[in-house]
Protein backbone atom coordinates (compact mmCIF):
# COMPACT_ATOMS: atom_id res chain seq x y z
CA UNK A 1 0.00 0.00 0.00
CA UNK A 2 1.12 3.10 -0.86
CA UNK A 3 1.50 6.10 1.51
CA UNK A 4 1.04 10.06 0.61
CA UNK A 5 3.41 12.54 1.91
CA UNK A 6 2.42 14.36 5.04
CA UNK A 7 0.83 17.47 3.23
CA UNK A 8 -2.08 15.35 2.06
CA UNK A 9 -3.08 12.89 4.57
CA UNK A 10 -4.60 9.78 4.66
CA UNK A 11 -8.36 8.76 5.48
CA UNK A 12 -9.17 7.07 8.48
CA UNK A 13 -10.19 3.92 6.29
CA UNK A 14 -6.69 4.19 4.79
CA UNK A 15 -4.49 4.69 7.97
CA UNK A 16 -6.72 1.70 9.43
CA UNK A 17 -5.83 -1.20 6.69
CA UNK A 18 -2.44 -0.03 7.53
CA UNK A 19 -2.19 -0.33 10.86
CA UNK A 20 -4.36 -3.45 10.60
CA UNK A 21 -1.71 -5.16 8.09
CA UNK A 22 1.05 -4.12 11.34
CA UNK A 23 -0.63 -7.41 12.84
CA UNK A 24 1.60 -10.41 13.18
CA UNK A 25 3.70 -9.17 10.57
CA UNK A 26 7.19 -11.06 10.65
CA UNK A 27 9.22 -7.87 11.90
CA UNK A 28 6.53 -7.19 14.62
CA UNK A 29 6.26 -9.07 17.92
CA UNK A 30 2.34 -7.59 18.60
CA UNK A 31 -1.68 -8.77 17.20
CA UNK A 32 -3.08 -5.72 16.01
CA UNK A 33 -7.23 -5.61 16.67
CA UNK A 34 -9.68 -3.21 17.17
CA UNK A 35 -12.00 -2.74 20.14
CA UNK A 36 -14.52 -0.02 21.52
CA UNK A 37 -13.22 2.08 18.54
CA UNK A 38 -9.64 2.17 18.83
CA UNK A 39 -6.52 0.14 17.47
CA UNK A 40 -4.68 -1.86 19.50
CA UNK A 41 -1.25 -3.33 19.46
CA UNK A 42 -1.26 -6.18 22.12
CA UNK A 43 2.52 -7.90 23.21
CA UNK A 44 2.32 -10.34 25.57
CA UNK A 45 5.65 -11.72 27.89
CA UNK A 46 5.45 -15.41 29.21
CA UNK A 47 2.84 -17.76 29.80
CA UNK A 48 -0.70 -18.16 29.94
CA UNK A 49 -0.73 -22.04 30.81
CA UNK A 50 1.14 -20.64 34.29
CA UNK A 51 3.67 -18.57 36.15
CA UNK A 52 4.18 -14.80 35.33
CA UNK A 53 2.03 -13.12 32.25
CA UNK A 54 2.81 -9.76 31.59
CA UNK A 55 0.56 -8.07 28.29
CA UNK A 56 1.23 -4.52 26.96
CA UNK A 57 -1.56 -2.53 25.09
CA UNK A 58 -0.63 0.44 23.10
CA UNK A 59 -4.05 1.92 21.89
CA UNK A 60 -4.61 4.29 19.23
CA UNK A 61 -8.13 6.30 18.71
CA UNK A 62 -8.23 8.10 15.53
CA UNK A 63 -9.31 12.00 15.25
CA UNK A 64 -10.54 12.02 11.68
CA UNK A 65 -11.72 15.60 11.70
CA UNK A 66 -8.69 16.81 12.74
CA UNK A 67 -6.24 14.22 11.48
CA UNK A 68 -4.79 13.62 14.41
CA UNK A 69 -5.12 10.41 17.15
CA UNK A 70 -4.89 9.70 20.98
CA UNK A 71 -2.55 7.51 22.57
CA UNK A 72 -3.40 4.97 25.26
CA UNK A 73 -0.75 2.44 26.68
CA UNK A 74 -1.31 0.35 29.45
CA UNK A 75 0.96 -2.53 31.20
CA UNK A 76 -0.47 -5.22 33.71
CA UNK A 77 0.99 -8.47 35.00
CA UNK A 78 -0.73 -11.48 36.55
CA UNK A 79 1.20 -14.12 38.28
CA UNK A 80 -0.79 -17.40 38.64
CA UNK A 81 2.26 -18.85 40.95
CA UNK A 82 4.77 -17.75 43.59
CA UNK A 83 7.77 -18.26 40.61
CA UNK A 84 9.48 -15.23 39.74
CA UNK A 85 11.52 -14.91 36.14
CA UNK A 86 12.80 -11.89 33.79
CA UNK A 87 12.10 -10.89 30.23
CA UNK A 88 13.69 -7.88 28.52
CA UNK A 89 11.04 -5.96 26.46
CA UNK A 90 11.12 -2.61 25.37
CA UNK A 91 7.55 -0.76 24.44
CA UNK A 92 9.24 0.91 21.61
CA UNK A 93 9.18 -2.87 19.60
CA UNK A 94 5.26 -1.81 19.30
CA UNK A 95 4.48 1.88 19.56
CA UNK A 96 7.85 2.99 17.10
CA UNK A 97 5.85 0.66 14.59
CA UNK A 98 2.79 1.70 14.67
CA UNK A 99 3.66 5.89 15.58
CA UNK A 100 5.60 5.29 12.08
CA UNK A 101 2.84 3.87 9.97
CA UNK A 102 0.52 6.61 11.31
CA UNK A 103 3.00 9.41 10.22
CA UNK A 104 3.29 8.27 7.23
CA UNK A 105 0.22 8.57 6.60
CA UNK A 106 -0.16 12.09 7.43
CA UNK A 107 -1.63 12.35 10.86
CA UNK A 108 -0.37 13.25 14.16
CA UNK A 109 -0.54 12.80 17.74
CA UNK A 110 -3.46 15.14 19.60
CA UNK A 111 -1.64 17.86 21.82
CA UNK A 112 -2.42 17.82 25.29
CA UNK A 113 -3.32 21.20 27.30
CA UNK A 114 0.03 20.57 29.48
CA UNK A 115 1.96 20.30 25.89
CA UNK A 116 0.45 22.86 24.55
CA UNK A 117 1.20 25.22 27.84
CA UNK A 118 4.97 23.74 27.79
CA UNK A 119 5.42 24.98 23.47
CA UNK A 120 3.78 28.31 24.70
CA UNK A 121 6.64 28.62 27.82
CA UNK A 122 9.24 27.80 25.53
CA UNK A 123 8.75 29.94 22.58
CA UNK A 124 8.28 33.28 25.16
CA UNK A 125 11.17 35.87 24.27
CA UNK A 126 12.83 36.09 27.68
Amino acid sequence: MSTPGTASPSSANQVGDALMALHRATEHPFDMTFEDGQFIATHQLGRSGGGTVTTYRYGIRLLPETNEYRRLMRTSTRSSTGRSGSSTFNSRWITKPVNDTLTAHGWRPRRTAIGKLFRRILAMPT
